[in-house]
């Protein structure tokens, strides 16, 4: 994790600043009892207790960075750095990051950190950091009690988890911007007319901040051809219908070789108080 990245993190225990031995395999913060934590292989640093909350599985985040890396959600990327481009954007921390597929894209010319309970999910991104060599920086902890910094970060991204306003007014400078995104009214219509008899359209966001002032609201709509099994399985996996739909319905995926659905994001831009 690069030294710029790390500045922007804090002890979990006593909030102090931290720092990282000269061999880079141990990260200690800056208190008199010097708590300390161990680096990951891959880069990154667990910064929740033994008995914290887990995050999404390791099959999740396989299914979610499969499915992804596949580029049916590119032009949401294009469109949140197109965003990003027209707002100061040198420090960003990604809350709720999963694998890491967006956050790997926001990193360039960035410093990047991402956060989420999943450890998978974190391993997953701290190697494929490594791979592009982009110095994002990623942390195991929740969302909703961030080990970072007061007014650190001139955004923060919040793709499809929750919004944790309180925290992030804690975390963005004065002025900074929060940029969320929810699945819009028609999002994954053609996967629910697969699944169910009566698809009914989604209703939006309903968590979002109310002590920020509402910038802009961008509606991405598009349409995508899921050409097998294994990626319709992967999406369907991604969803909160994942869990609330039947046995019986579920099954009607399985013979699906190829699907065709609109793909419709709401990207929100708010911004903190000076």
């Amino acid at each position: 994790m690069k030294p710029t990245v790390l500045q922007l993190l804090r002890c979990p225990v006593c909030h102090a600043t931290l720092r990282s031995t000269a061999d880079q395999k141990i990260c200690q913060c800056n208190a008199p009892r010097s708590h300390c934590f161990d680096f990951a292989k891959s880069g990154y640093l667990n910064l929740v207790g033994a008995h914290a909350k887990e995050g999404d599985s390791k099959e999740a985040a396989q299914a979610r960075k499969f499915f992804l890396e596949s580029g049916y959600y590119q032009p949401l990327v294009d469109n949140i750095l197109a965003i990003l481009q027209q707002i100061p954007s040198q420090t960003l921390l990604d809350a709720g990051c999963g694998e890491g597929y967006y956050t790997n894209q926001f990193a360039n010319g960035r410093e990047v950190l991402g956060i989420d309970l999943s450890k998978a999910g974190i391993d997953y991104a701290a190697r494929r950091a490594k791979q592009l060599d982009n110095g994002a920086g990623f942390a195991v902890a929740s969302l909703f009690e961030m080990p970072v910094g007061e007014a650190a970060f001139d955004v923060v991204t919040n793709l499809f988890a929750p919004c944790a306003e309180e925290e992030f007014l804690r975390v963005l400078k004065p002025g900074g911007h929060l940029l969320l995104v929810g699945a819009g009214e028609r999002h994954l219509m053609g996967l629910k007319s697969a699944i169910y008899d009566n698809p009914y359209e989604n209703t939006g966001r309903a968590d979002l901040p109310k002590a920020m002032e509402p910038i802009a609201v961008h509606r991405l709509r598009y349409d995508i051809s899921v050409e097998s099994s294994a990626a319709i399985a992967a999406l369907f996996s991604m969803t909160p219908y994942y869990w609330r739909t039947s046995p019986k319905d579920r099954a009607k995926l399985d013979a699906l070789q190829h699907l065709s659905t609109e793909v419709n994001f709401d990207i929100f831009l708010f911004r903190k108080g000076l």
